[in-house]
């Protein structure tokens, strides 16, 4: 292989990665505080899409206006649906109430998708690129919207990384998140961190949905095919495993650049989920889990 061609392929896989790990941290953060898998996750990434379009495209502002507006706007819907429908759920329904989290979770999916397809139609809506142009290096060419979403993804990424990390907010998640009921005795509100986690979770799946409006154009079934492979980059990092999350996602995307180079168009797939079952077999924590870690 031509190593002009083998770099445009890991820019090309590192970008579809960071897309990946941004989906898969969001659904790994909402799973690793509150243990409930979020299937409206790629609904959140639509709404997302469909903000940076209006400001984008109809009112005509800079872009990073519409990652902004789209990353506050679902982190408000976030909380909003966590405080309104999942709090209340989690409070009513008992021991039960993971098992009721799936279904509701996937009525909201529903609905997101209708209202969507009511409101504006079947028709896509897209934005020609964020930033115009390219770079040529040689026989190598990178263009330019693809280094801004490969650019803000990882930056997106190591600013979530350093907030739970280090700030008190952070600590107060992870706290929650390792055992809720000391971290209660400790004084953290847990509900509040429940929140917050959701809605930060929901924020990063907007925000993914807005960087990525020139690849995936706002329209009701926008998220279907970004949160199958949110679900596949967190088996692969480990349930509630953000690092893992991170690199999972990063590995699925050079693998599936390499793949469409190479192989016809669908065997990206098959390879994917083919390493997903091996996972789910041989090392259901996922490869990036800790060691000696269990499901």
């Amino acid at each position: 292989m031509e190593p002009s061609i083998f770099i445009q392929l890991v820019v090309l896989g590192l970008v579809r990665g960071s897309m990946y790990a941004l989906m898969g941290v969001g659904l790994s953060l909402i799973f690793g505080i509150m243990e409930i898998v979020n299937f409206a996750h790629g609904e959140l990434f639509m709404i997302g899409c469909y903000i940076m379009y209006f400001v984008a495209a109809m009112l005509g502002l800079p872009f990073p206006l519409g990652i902004l507006a789209s990353g506050v706007g679902l982190l408000i819907v976030g909380v909003l649906l966590e405080k309104g429908l999942i709090s209340t759920l989690r409070n009513k329904a008992g021991r039960e109430w993971l098992m009721d989290s799936f279904v509701l979770t996937i009525g909201l999916m529903v609905i997101f998708q209708n209202l969507a397809l009511i409101i504006f139609g079947a028709v896509q809506r897209g934005i020609p690129n964020l930033v115009p142009g390219q770079i040529v290096l040689g026989e190598v060419v990178f263009i330019h919207d693809h280094l801004v979403i490969l650019g803000l993804a990882l930056l997106t990424v190591g600013l979530l990384w350093y907030f739970i990390k280090y700030t008190s907010l952070g600590k107060a998640i992870r706290a929650t998140s390792q055992h809720s009921e000391a971290a209660q005795t400790l004084g953290i509100d847990v509900g509040r961190m429940y929140s917050i986690a959701f809605g930060i979770g929901a924020a990063l799946a907007g925000i993914a949905g807005a960087l990525l409006i020139t690849l995936f154009p706002a329209n009701p079934n926008a998220g279907m095919a970004p949160v199958l492979k949110s679900f596949v980059v967190v088996i692969l990092g480990g349930l509630g495993n953000i690092k893992g999350a991170t690199a999972a996602g990063i590995m699925v995307g050079l693998l599936e650049a390499f793949a469409l180079f190479y192989l016809a168009g669908g065997w990206q797939n098959v390879i994917v989920f083919s390493i997903v079952i091996a996972v789910l077999i041989f090392k259901p924590a996922g490869i990036f889990a800790p060691a000696g870690e269990r499901p």
